[in-house]
């Protein structure tokens, strides 16, 4: 009878305290171009895109990965990844002032760029469903601001509209920008079914305590989406 009190009450504190699951093993940055997202018929963006955004890669997402590189469950109140309970996504328009410009242009909703509510209900997506159980469960300015400072700090990697490359072109273009191997993500143009770059994806290591994500590191997959390998051809709209 003792045993099964003992095992009863451990039970019971094992549902009450908190764990992390899938911990976060690194992170990938998500840069999107922009004609690409919008031509691939899931989502409606403003046709013909406003500039600059018809030129230059956004941030689509910041995503903590596990160790199989796949992203982490969203954080779930029953379950929580964290001890304490994170922000609540109406409050990051506060939270996140020192750096709401910087948002509006590096990080904007394509379905509506130049609409500033329209960004803010991305912004608490990807919080939602990718910040809460980051490495900055209660400081979303530093999970933003670290996304921010890395695209600031980026070019353009030379792409230009009309350009075509193969996947291991723009690998080879991307890395040597970066000094680390990215991950490239292809989608199909809807009414022409060709092959576009739509994201590079760059992926860094946990960051120090306190400090904000920025140690670069390879991505341990190079290609996904449309895009199967190096030889295939890809187009820049």
């Amino acid at each position: 009878m003792g045993h099964i009190l003992t095992f009863v009450i451990l039970f019971l504190v094992s549902m009450m305290v908190p764990c992390i699951s899938n911990p976060v093993s690194f992170y990938k940055l998500s840069l999107q171009w922009p004609p690409s997202a919008c031509s691939s018929g899931k989502m409606k963006c403003p046709n013909p895109l406003p500039p600059p955004y018809n030129q230059m890669l956004t941030i689509h997402g910041i995503w903590p990965q596990d160790v199989n590189d796949e992203p982490l469950d969203p954080y779930d109140p029953l379950h929580p990844c964290t001890p304490v309970p994170p922000p609540d996504r109406k409050n990051l328009r506060t939270l996140l002032k020192p750096i709401y410009q910087q948002l509006n242009t590096y990080w904007p909703d394509l379905k509506n760029p130049l609409d500033t509510f329209a960004n803010e209900i991305f912004w608490g997506h990807e919080w939602d469903f990718h910040g809460k159980c980051s490495d900055y469960p209660t400081d979303p300015l530093k999970y933003f601001d670290s996304a921010v400072k890395i695209r600031v700090g980026l070019p353009d990697f030379g792409l230009k509209s009309g350009d075509k490359k193969t996947a291991g072109q723009v690998i080879t273009l991307v890395s040597g920008f970066v000094h680390a191997t990215p991950e490239i993500a292809c989608n199909r143009n809807i009414t022409t079914r060709v092959i576009q770059l739509w994201e590079i994806r760059l992926c860094y290591g946990r960051p120090s305590p306190q400090g904000l994500i920025q140690h670069i590191r390879d991505c341990p997959s190079k290609f996904t989406g449309s895009c199967k390998n190096a030889q295939n051809t890809v187009t820049i709209p």
